[in-house]
């Protein structure tokens, strides 16, 4: 039987969420008012850019999907090249492949995106199937489970030997949904944030390692 571990990127490959904050709260501040920014900042983490593009128009932004990507765009590279990859990543990947997991990523980021994070994880060939939720035409966005549960198809393997590893609630309940074993990093998450409905929540990959080796996962 094939096992899988499916990641998502932002948040638990990578420690970007705080970094974008502090990008987008001067320029989407710019775009649709210094009053309006604040009452779309909470509904941000763990959606797909075309999400916040729609709720932000809900509140007043104004200008093309076009423009605004291409601001996204130009941010993303500042903010992936800044943010830090999440401590041990690396070594935890490779043991994966060690025990036998084959790996994927599935992201709201844009295709882009992911391939600046990938640089810089330097594991361009480590995943054996990427999506971005954001780029795949006909993939509803997270809580919704269909990139997990595509993903468990092109691995080829089923929701009993399929690990997901997620932090916001939002992609929980997709890991949750696919019927996979979801687990929630908290290790980036903000210190208020109430992580809900993840079979195991853990601090950082150390611990996710010590958990699942009793669990026998490993």
């Amino acid at each position: 039987m094939t096992k899988a571990f499916i990641f998502d990127m932002d948040g638990v490959i990578i420690d970007s969420e705080p970094v974008w904050e502090k990008y987008e709260q001067v320029f989407l501040a710019e775009l649709m008012g210094e009053e309006t920014y604040p009452k779309i900042k909470d509904q941000i983490l763990g959606n797909s850019i075309n999400a916040i593009y729609e709720i932000a128009c809900q509140y007043g932004l104004q200008i093309s999907k076009q423009d605004y990507l291409r601001i996204y765009d130009e941010y993303a590279k500042t903010v992936y090249a800044e943010a830090k990859l999440t401590p041990g990543i690396k070594r935890f990947l490779s043991e994966l492949i060690e025990k036998g997991f084959t790996l994927g990523l599935v992201s709201s980021s844009r295709q882009n995106w992911i391939d600046l994070v990938l640089a810089k994880l330097e594991a361009k060939n480590t995943f054996q199937f990427v999506m971005s939720l954001n780029d795949t035409e006909g993939m509803k966005p997270k809580p919704a489970p269909d990139g997990y549960v595509k993903a468990m198809e092109m691995l080829g393997s089923q929701p009993d030997s399929t690990i997901v590893l997620e932090d916001s609630n939002k992609g929980v309940q997709a890991g949750k949904e696919s019927g996979a074993f979801t687990v929630c990093l908290t290790e980036n998450l903000p210190n208020d944030y109430p992580s809900i409905g993840a079979d195991l929540v853990i601090k950082n990959l150390e611990e996710l390692r010590a958990k699942l080796k009793e669990k026998a996962l490993l």
